[in-house]
């Protein structure tokens, strides 16, 4: 099946309450209440759009495939691309162990990562 998975981007920017964040920012509760919990059947390309920008991602971080298991080899297919790995990656979390001079230098890091998109 495919389908929309904000979750781990929402995770990965730190975005504690997702579902404020998207009324927030123009989406409907009804709407916001969807792309949270995982339950969208259809999102306009307008609005898959207008996520992607807030977000700062493609559609295609958004869309998961969890192939049906009447599929022989998901592999054989594209959208097998889409297969996700469960890892979410929560910067915070990974920063606590690091010294000040570490984390100075991660900044730096992701300082210079905004430039160039600006660029």
């Amino acid at each position: 099946m495919l389908k929309l998975n904000a979750n781990p981007i929402f995770a990965a920017k730190s975005i504690v309450t997702p579902n404020g964040f998207l009324r927030k920012n123009g989406f409907t509760t009804n709407t916001a209440s969807d792309i949270v919990t995982g339950k969208v059947k259809a999102l306009r390309l307008d609005r898959l759009e207008k996520l992607c920008l807030l977000l700062n991602c493609t559609p295609h971080d958004l869309l998961e495939w969890e192939p049906d298991t009447t599929i022989g080899d998901p592999q054989k297919y594209e959208m097998s691309k889409l297969i996700k790995d469960k890892k979410v990656v929560v910067l915070s979390e990974e920063m606590r162990g690091l010294t000040l001079e570490q984390v100075e230098e991660v900044h730096r890091f992701v300082e210079s990562k905004k430039r160039e998109n600006v660029l």
